[in-house]
């Protein structure tokens, strides 16, 4: 079946699967955009309702494609989405911004993946990355709700882009605080839970896990939220950068690795650039869902000069400066100033 012939089927025969209630409902399809994603949504709802559950065809035309669902079993899921309780929407939050300024949060994506979509929504460009806001409207287990501020919505409440970016910058890290963990720990905590769960004596995980140590020498840090959701953000949190580089004494690179986390590297001279981006490249190209893809791209954070770029952009800046060191100084000039690469030390200011 064709996604066209699929999506008149739908909308046609949607309301065979719903109560009596549901008769007289409104059947509207519109494009959905949403960052590093798009599809054809789909909306029911009943005079009453002010807002209703979106339905995904693309999705739902990709499950019927795989052959594990037929249509008649695509059509009950689409039913059981729709008759979902629409929560409860406090409509200051998309009007009034002494409302909403306390529910902003940012998010981080691709600048270029996302032009279409960025033309219409105020944001900051870092780099190839692009900082949105987003409102948060419900949070709980089953995941969070929330609205990106779009152009009109900035109008409607009245206040400039750079205000928001201030406003949000504030409440993210209260609304989706914070974690930083080395890999290792994250590794060691997951290797104790197994353990555990398989029944293995606390003293044998103990020894076990003391050999473990001793073997594992990553030194990566994971950088995201504690709901491990769009946490790639928790880099730009003000202050967080120059918080990682005291942690980590020093410079650090900066991976991608999708927009739920970043992981940071010391800048200790044993991997290049290059080597990063190809490692970024390949998890992305194997590993990551397009829809959490954060970018092919490594950056560097320099923590005397405070400085956050694409890493090759710094490697440029180091040549540069290696040159200008080498120089013949100008009072003495059978002499050179040697190449030094200053120890970098934690910086206390805030961004």
């Amino acid at each position: 079946m064709e996604f066209e012939k699929f999506v008149e089927n739908v909308k046609e025969t949607i309301k065979d699967y719903l109560p009596m209630e549901y008769e007289n409902a409104i059947v509207d399809l519109y494009p959905h955009e949403k960052l590093n994603e798009s599809y054809l949504g789909m909306t029911v709802r009943n005079e009453n309702q002010n807002i209703s559950p979106t339905l995904n065809l693309n999705m739902f035309y990709e499950q019927l494609q795989t052959g594990r669902f037929n249509l008649n079993q695509i059509m009950e899921q689409m039913a059981e989405v729709v008759q979902m309780t629409p929560m409860s929407v406090h409509m200051g939050l998309l009007t009034d911004y002494d409302f909403a300024k306390h529910n902003l949060f940012i998010r981080v994506s691709d600048a270029d993946r996302n032009q279409e979509m960025l033309s219409n929504v105020p944001h900051t460009r870092v780099e190839n990355l692009a900082i949105t806001y987003h409102v948060l409207i419900e949070s709980g287990a089953g995941g969070i709700a929330s609205s990106i501020v779009n152009n009109d919505m900035m109008k409607l409440f009245g206040v400039s882009k750079e205000q928001i970016h201030i406003d949000a910058l504030n409440s993210s890290p209260r609304l989706f605080p914070a974690h930083i963990d080395s890999l290792n720990t994250v590794l060691e905590n997951m290797a104790r839970s197994d353990m555990r769960a398989a029944g293995v004596p606390e003293q044998e995980i103990e020894m076990m896990m003391k050999d473990m140590s001793q073997d594992m020498a990553v030194p990566l840090t994971i950088v995201t939220n504690e709901q491990t959701m769009d946490g790639a953000a928790v880099l730009f949190y003000p202050g967080y950068m120059d918080l990682i580089g005291e942690q980590l004494k020093g410079d650090y690179y900066i991976l991608p690795s999708s927009v739920h986390e970043m992981l940071v590297l010391p800048d200790d001279g044993v991997m290049t650039s290059h080597e990063l981006k190809a490692m970024v490249m390949a998890v992305n190209n194997t590993e990551v869902q397009p829809a959490e893809k954060l970018a092919d791209e490594v950056y560097h954070y320099d923590t005397r000069g405070r400085i956050f770029e694409k890493a090759a952009a710094f490697e440029e800046r180091q040549k540069a400066k290696g040159k200008e060191q080498t120089m013949p100084d100008k009072k003495e000039p059978n002499k050179s100033q040697p190449v030094h690469k200053p120890k970098h030390k934690a910086n206390d200011m805030s961004l």
